[in-house]
């Protein structure tokens, strides 16, 4: 904004724009996730699929390092609290193409991050052997087959936010929703965010299990 500018009269600028690809539908959805996981301060995030959301869910577990003691604090909530948060990436691509990509190095190098390299088919059991449960979810990936796979065998070892991208179609639910709700068990708590200014890719239906 130019100094010519009144304040709040033009639009701000994408955030990190070297990570954005057009067409992808998560422009919004990237400062959403930041906002939610500074609100829910998960100890362990999984995102499959690498991305332009990467950095706002790695820019929120650094911002969740600190408090805002505003004298709004649940006290017993931190007795004995430690917060050791930890973001684990699946991405198809190999560590050494994905450093490649614009912004993405200083990301995968991050101490709050883990990178697991390859497709997230077959590797449920593993990442619950190694971290345990994950309680926020970021899934952005494949088709209406990849989101079966997903539920079939990740959704035992979510304990608690689950985030699906792509669950509406021109404002109406999608063949992906479907299997996400007939594949699920439980009665979550469920809330679908559509985005009435976009076809394929605005959509976010949030999952949250109790």
């Amino acid at each position: 904004m130019s100094s010519s500018e009144p304040p709040y009269s033009v639009p701000t600028p994408i955030e990190y724009p070297e990570l954005y690809r057009p067409g992808m539908g998560t422009e919004n959805v990237g400062p959403l996730l930041r906002s939610l996981v500074q609100m829910v301060r998960p100890k362990r995030i999984l995102e499959i699929g690498a991305g332009y959301t990467t950095p706002f869910l790695l820019e929120a577990v650094v911002n969740n390092q600190r408090v805002f003691n505003d004298g709004n604090l649940n006290e017993a909530y931190f007795v004995n609290y430690k917060y050791e948060s930890k973001l684990v990436v699946i991405d198809d691509m190999s560590l050494g193409e994905l450093a490649k990509k614009p912004g993405m190095k200083d990301i995968i190098n991050s101490k709050f991050v883990d990178f697991v390299e390859g497709k997230f088919q077959g590797k449920a059991e593993q990442l619950f052997n190694k971290y345990g449960s994950f309680d926020f979810v970021w899934y952005d990936c494949g088709g209406t087959p990849e989101y079966k796979i997903f539920m079939n065998e990740y959704w035992k070892i979510c304990s608690d936010y689950v985030l699906f991208h792509f669950t509406y179609y021109d404002g109406k639910p999608n063949a992906n929703l479907s299997v996400v709700l007939s594949e699920m068990t439980g009665i979550p708590f469920r809330l679908d965010i559509v985005e009435p200014h976009k076809t394929r890719q605005g959509s976010v239906t949030i999952l949250r299990k109790v």
